[in-house]
């Protein structure tokens, strides 16, 4: 038999994952020469089926054609202790050592919209408040388009998200608060290093995913999700030994309440209606209980599909550079016109946690409670007191009242009865019946999604 080369050994996956080990050791204050040496005894979060799965769903569902300069990543953690039990990094780490896991290089897209959703939920947003949902649309001077500028018409927080409406969102950005939005986006796990996550300088392009995170902090963002709002460091590493068999580490989650459990719990219901209902609809074929999110940018420069369900996060984003790490368009790949992230990504996402999840019970997610999913309570008639109206509400009618009438004192005067029959309607009595508003008509619901659409 051929002898294994050593450096063969760190071939495919093992090199990225022992480097991001090493490196989480040496943050963790071991010395590099200890390291080195070895003698260590390490007790990784890798789970080898999980492991595998990654490997394979990319392999056996991912573009197979016009590949070069081609880039894919996949992160899947743990929900509440951000153990991440797999990671697919690169096709060789012999080849090329960059992580596209961890690296931050591809803009989020609409994977960003589901803080924006928990933003608004938590100023008492509805899933209900109606939208605008045209194409293109002016927001405050700023001028948006929906995917192919196709124009909804009036539509709610729940069909915004489930068809990924650009226009919607952006309106629900500036009513909410950009600064809120980006809040939600920190308090969920994704660094505030990011780039383009600079609170000094967001605009209402920040919902739309113009910021680049990791594929492991949008993981780890959408755990907090499925944990039921509570964030959590993430890791590698949960146990070191030394040579004499001592312990000299042992990893406890670090974690904190990012968001109210019921925040939390409704975003799961919502984004579970987009795989449901929606843009994430490949997810399906997992056969259990799922929320998700796609994501595709301007000039198909990366494609994401980032999902959960309560026992697992992941997400997996694809882009493309050149030969001088120019983002450049996914156009073409896989033989694809255009690479949404209802494609080749949720068809990795959804290989993958078929894998992963094999052996794991179904589980369901926790319902939410209260308002949430109602329609919000809004004013048909301005209120006269100053009253703001609630986000997503249309505009109440105004109601302007003339000078109250006199009566007028003459002996031409009709008499007023005093018993019997009521006095005969007067020709040319102008008495208004009770004011009534009627409800503006409704479109209906969007039609079904042609954005995201697995080929």
């Amino acid at each position: 038999m051929k002898k294994q080369k050593a450096g063969n050994r760190l071939g495919g996956q093992t090199g990225f994952l022992l480097q991001a080990v090493t490196n989480q050791l040496i943050t963790l204050g071991f010395d590099e020469t200890e390291i080195q040496r070895g003698g260590l005894r390490i007790t990784s979060t890798f789970e080898e089926g999980a492991q595998k799965g990654a490997t394979a769903a990319v392999r056996k569902v991912g573009p197979d054609t016009n590949t070069e300069g081609l880039r894919i990543g996949l992160a899947a953690v743990r929900p509440g202790t951000g153990e991440v039990v797999a990671m697919y990094a690169g096709k060789n780490f012999i080849n090329d050592q960059i992580n596209n896991a961890t690296r931050e290089f591809a803009q989020a897209g609409s994977t960003f919209k589901p803080f924006a959703l928990a933003a608004a939920f938590e100023q008492g947003v509805p899933l209900g408040a109606e939208l605008n949902g045209d194409s293109p649309s002016t927001v405050n001077g700023y001028t948006f388009s929906n995917y192919g500028d196709k124009s909804y018409g009036p539509v709610s927080l729940l069909q915004a998200t489930e068809f990924s409406i650009n226009s919607a969102y952006v309106q629900l950005e500036s009513e909410v608060g950009v600064d809120a939005v980006a809040q939600a986006v920190i308090r969920a796990g994704v660094p505030d290093t990011t780039p383009g996550l600079n609170l000094d300088n967001l605009d209402l392009t920040f919902v739309l995913g113009t910021a680049s995170p990791s594929g492991l902090s949008m993981a780890n963002a959408y755990a907090t999700f499925a944990a039921g709002g509570v964030q959590s460091d993430t890791t590698y590493i949960t146990k070191v030994m030394g040579l004499n068999g001592g312990l000299l580490y042992e990893y406890e989650p670090k974690t904190m309440a990012a968001f109210d459990a019921n925040i939390a719990n409704s975003v799961s219901y919502t984004l579970n209606k987009v795989v449901t209902d929606g843009t994430a609809f490949a997810a399906q074929k997992l056969g259990r209980p799922a929320a998700a999110k796609t994501g595709t940018t301007d000039g198909n420069k990366s494609a994401w599909f980032v999902g959960y369900t309560p026992q697992l996060a992941t997400a997996v984003l694809m882009a493309k550079e050149d030969s001088s790490g120019i983002p450049v368009s996914l156009s073409g790949t896989g033989g694809l016109g255009t690479v949404t992230g209802g494609s080749y990504p949720a068809a990795i996402w959804t290989a993958f946690m078929t894998a992963a999840l094999q052996n794991e019970p179904v589980v369901e997610f926790t319902a939410p409670t209260g308002d949430l999913t109602k329609a919000p309570d809004c004013p048909l008639i301005m209120p006269i007191d100053g009253t703001p109206i609630p986000v997503g509400c249309p505009t109440p009618s105004i109601i302007e009242f003339g000078p109250e009438p006199t009566v007028e004192s003459s002996a031409s005067a009709a008499p007023i009865p005093s018993d019997g029959a009521p006095a005969p309607i007067q020709p040319g009595d102008q008495t208004a019946p009770d004011p009534g508003i009627a409800p503006a008509p409704s479109d209906g619901p969007p039609a079904p999604p042609t954005d995201e659409a697995v080929p």
